[in-house]
C-alpha cells in the first residue's frame, strides 16, 4: 500500500468511494452512541496519539472502530437517503440532517490527521493483521461484503442503463457543488458532513428517478465489472466524479477534509 493509497483508502472508509458515488457508502455511528463515546474519552483523556507512538495494535484498533461505524452508519444512510427521496430537501438541511446524526471522526478523537493515519498505514502495510482489517473495511462497502444477497434489481440491470445511471449521478453531484460554492460561509461547514449530505442527496435523486438503491447499484456494479472495467464511458464518468469530489472535499474558502471519505 503505497502513501497515496493509504490515503485514497482512509477517503474510502470514512466518506464513501467517489468511484462509487453513492454505491459503497461509508457512515458512522447511531446518534445514542455519541454519549457512550464521551464517557468513554472522560475516562481515557490521555488517548491522543502521533505518528511516531502509535503502535500497530492502535492502529489496528482504530481500523476495527472504523469498521463498527461503517456497518453502522450504513443503516443510518439508508434511513437518510429514504427520507430525501421526493422530499426536494436543500444542501442546507441535508447537511443538517447528517450533522445531527454524526459523530466525531475516530481520528480526531485520536488526535490523528489524515495524512498521519496515512503514514501509519503506509508503516504497518505489510502487517497481516493491518491487512486483514482494511480487507474488512473495504469488503463492508459493498453487496460483496454484506451477508444479504444481490437484489433481484440489481440482477436485472444492463450495462447500458448502469452508465445512465452514473451519468445522472455525475450530474446531480456537480449540481450540489455548484449549490455549495454558491454558500456565502462555506469556511463553518465540516466537509466530512458536507461530503456524506452530498452523497445522500444524490442517493436520493437516483432513487427517486431510477427507483434504485445504492445496494442495487452496488450490486449491479459487481455482476457488471467485466463489461464495466473495460468500458471508455464508464471509466471516464469514474474519474470525472472522483474529480468532482477532489474539488468539493479541497474548496477554496474551506477548511481541509474535515479531519478525515
Amino acid at each position: 500500500m503505497s502513501s497515496t493509497g493509504g490515503l485514497k483508502a482512509y477517503h474510502l472508509l470514512i466518506a464513501g468511494g467517489a468511484a462509487a458515488a453513492v454505491g459503497g457508502l461509508v457512515w458512522y455511528l447511531l446518534k445514542d452512541d455519541k454519549e457512550e463515546v464521551a464517557e468513554k474519552e472522560a475516562k481515557d483523556p490521555e488517548k491522543k496519539l502521533t505518528v511516531d507512538t502509535a503502535t500497530k495494535g492502535q492502529v489496528v484498533e482504530i481500523l476495527n472502530e472504523i469498521l463498527k461505524s461503517q456497518e453502522k452508519m450504513k443503516g443510518i444512510m439508508k434511513e437518510l437517503t429514504t427520507s430525501m427521496v421526493k422530499a426536494n430537501v436543500a444542501f442546507e438541511e441535508a447537511y443538517q440532517r447528517v450533522k445531527n446524526v454524526q459523530p466525531s471522526d475516530p481520528l480526531e478523537r485520536y488526535g490523528l490527521s489524515m495524512t498521519d493515519f496515512d503514514q501509519l498505514l503506509d508503516r504497518y502495510q505489510n502487517d497481516p493483521a493491518v491487512r486483514e482489517s482494511i480487507a474488512q473495511i473495504m469488503g463492508a462497502g459493498g453487496p460483496a461484503g454484506t451477508s444479504g444477497p444481490i437484489s433481484q434489481k440489481a440482477h436485472s440491470l444492463q450495462k447500458d442503463v448502469i452508465i445512465k445511471v452514473h451519468q445522472f449521478m455525475l450530474q446531480e453531484l456537480r449540481s450540489i457543488v455548484e449549490q455549495f460554492q454558491k454558500l456565502g460561509n462555506k469556511s463553518s461547514y465540516d466537509m466530512r458532513t458536507v461530503t456524506i449530505a452530498a452523497q445522500a442527496l444524490v442517493g436520493a435523486k437516483v432513487e427517486e428517478k431510477f427507483n434504485l438503491t445504492s445496494e442495487d447499484i452496488e450490486g449491479a456494479v459487481l455482476l457488471n465489472h467485466a463489461q464495466l472495467a473495460v468500458d471508455p464511458e464508464f471509466g471516464r464518468i469514474n474519474v470525472q466524479m472522483q474529480d468532482t469530489m477532489t474539488h468539493l472535499m479541497g474548496m477554496d474558502g474551506v477548511g481541509g477534509f474535515g479531519g478525515f471519505f
